[in-house]
């Protein structure tokens, strides 16, 4: 079976304020964040990058370590890496069927359903803090 990935695309407001970018799933029309699965002789950060653009529109700097490493979570569950969103593309691959939204980490808490995804986005705070020193790459330059 294909691992999977997810982007967690990211912003700082010019107040400072943490923002995080969902879109809306195709089938059920849930806020999620962009995942795909990843393929043969493909980096995880690379594919969470691709994943972010064909749905979010968004592209930045990704973290080649993804999040919550130092944390107990199940391994069977996607990798999460850190995107921070540089530019925001007015037309991008999924905009006709995908609709985004940036929000507040407390607001993506309320949007997103499962436990899960409520988790990882309410301790994303503390951990894109802690983060932050690994090393990123440029989506542009992969």
């Amino acid at each position: 079976m294909p691992s999977r990935v997810t982007a967690l695309p990211y912003r700082y407001t010019p107040s400072g304020v943490l923002e995080v970018l969902l879109v809306k799933s195709r089938r059920r029309g849930r806020w999620i964040l962009p995942k795909g699965k990843l393929e043969a002789n493909e980096h995880g950060h690379e594919r969470a990058a691709l994943e972010a653009r064909e749905e979010g529109g968004v592209d930045g700097d990704i973290s080649a370590t993804p999040l919550f490493r130092s944390r107990i979570f199940d391994p069977s569950q996607p990798k999460i890496y850190p995107l921070l969103v540089t530019t925001e593309l007015d037309v991008w691959p999924e905009m006709a069927v995908r609709e985004r939204a940036w929000m507040t980490v407390p607001q993506a808490v309320r949007a997103v359903s499962g436990d899960r995804l409520q988790r990882v986005l309410d301790i994303f705070p503390s951990e894109i803090t802690a983060h932050a020193a690994g090393p990123a790459h440029t989506v542009e330059a992969l």
